[in-house]
């Protein structure tokens, strides 16, 4: 039923109609609360932004309150933040709730408890109401590599294989990333927040509990921080015929957050673990870092002596007497550190390692549980750079496997031609002998 009026006079009044909601502004308040007497029962009427009663006398007149509905009022502040394009403020946490402003894209605003999932309250220009959680992003605690005297070095302790890093101290928080169990980070305690604590994991900058945080209680930011070592190093082991020579076994890539890879020179499946600083203090007050290298998967040790040179990029000297270390890695003149690794289609699998200069690159093809087939090429950069070749020394060897157990390897050809090329996160390899593996995508698992 319609509410009627039997005379009103009506001045100049913008009337909006909005599913089940009516806004009416108007410079004078008494003509906009005229415009509101004809609407729908169970409409939600706003007049200038501000929700208003409705009611019937026994003769049908309508009397508009100019008293506001029950007033909304901002519940417990969460955090800061800006919104994600024009986001409207409703009157009720509904999205067919009437709007009473509009906030511009991108606007700094405060952002409250609501008690309703889904919905936060903001306040914006007097106006208070609720806008939808998903329009809105938190802005990002101060990152502690800005420096202060309160920032502290620490790791990941917990029961668990990693731990979260949120977006901010609260149950609305994103989860940003996950950080493994065991890894180095720099950090700092919130203030007002004794829980938890910002830190900085892979260039994102939030919040973690402050339980799973164990300090590193002897921490010296002048000497040995995770930052001196961040990198590419060639690992290194003593050839103990030869004495002081060290012949290459794989390279190490150490992250910036503690964490490195491990790539075996011949590119077997690559490992990866984190890095922690430990000391070992002197009589005199110095202090000597020590690195360990933690494996994730086999939780083998590497422990390396700070730099041995003062530019901060000497050798580090690992193992008992020091039989292996990590030298810094010049960049190649080729650029093919993608290629090195395994790679898997179906029954097939390269892998490719470096050999001096060159790449080694080996197929092997199960025909069945008891056939083999492996191919090895020796490749070199292609001169513009698009991917691997080799011309005229390809290897193709048949192995069998007896009853007995015993293999039977049989050399097919030894003049054989193969390019590989990556493309797309995939590597294609084409055999200029057999035009073997044409059609296949290779994708790398290590």
């Amino acid at each position: 039923m319609k509410k009627q009026a039997a005379a009103i006079a009506i001045l100049s009044v913008s009337v909006f109609l909005t599913g089940c909601t009516i806004n009416i502004n108007d410079e004078t308040m008494t003509a906009a609360k005229d415009a509101a007497v004809s609407v729908l029962d169970d409409a939600e009427v706003i007049v200038n932004g501000q929700p208003v009663e409705m009611s019937a006398d026994s003769r049908d007149s309508v009397n508009v309150s100019p008293e506001k509905k029950s007033e909304v009022k901002p519940g417990t502040a969460l955090f800061g933040g800006y919104v994600l394009g024009d986001t409207a403020v409703k009157a009720k946490p509904e999205a067919s709730s009437g709007t009473l402003i509009t906030i511009p894209d991108a606007t700094q605003i405060g952002i409250q408890e609501s008690g309703t999932s889904g919905w936060f309250m903001t306040e914006f220009k007097d106006q208070t109401g609720y806008i939808e959680a998903k329009s809105v992003k938190e802005i990002p605690p101060h990152d502690p590599l800005l420096g202060g005297d309160n920032v502290r070095s620490g790791y990941i302790s917990a029961d668990s294989a990693s731990v979260r890093l949120m977006s901010g101290n609260h149950s609305y928080a994103e989860v940003l990333s996950e950080i493994p169990n065991g890894t180095q980070i720099n950090y700092y305690p919130v203030p007002d927040h004794a829980n938890w604590c910002v830190v900085n994991y892979q260039e994102k900058v939030g919040y973690v509990e402050a339980r799973f945080i164990r300090e590193i209680e002897s921490y010296d930011a002048g000497i040995g921080s995770v930052p001196a070592i961040v990198g590419e190093w060639r690992y290194q082991v003593q050839d103990m015929q030869m004495g002081d020579v060290y012949d290459d076994a794989g390279y190490v890539t150490v992250e910036a957050d503690g964490t490195y890879i491990y790539q075996p020179k011949d590119g077997s499946l690559r490992k990866r673990g984190t890095v922690n600083v430990a000391y070992d203090e002197h009589p005199d007050g110095t202090k000597t870092a020590f690195y360990n290298f933690t494996e994730n998967e086999s939780g083998e040790n590497w422990i390396g002596t700070d730099c041995c040179e003062p530019n901060g990029k000497g050798a580090f000297y690992i193992g008992n007497g020091g039989t292996a270390r990590l030298f810094p890695r010049e960049p190649r003149s080729d650029d093919f550190a993608d290629y090195v690794g395994i790679w898997q289609c179906d029954r097939c699998s390269i892998q490719i390692g470096e050999q001096g200069a060159d790449y080694l690159v080996t197929v092997r093809w199960a025909d069945s549980a008891f056939e083999d087939n492996i191919w090895s090429y020796q490749c070199i950069g292609m001169s513009d750079n698009t991917g691997l070749e080799c011309i005229g020394c390809g290897t193709l060897t048949h192995i069998a496997a007896g009853a007995d157990g015993n293999e039977t390897r049989t050399v097919i050809y030894n003049d054989g031609d193969a390019v590989f090329r990556y493309k797309g996160g995939r590597l294609f390899w084409s055999d200029g002998k057999e035009n073997k593996g044409m059609e296949m995508g290779f994708e790398k698992i290590g």
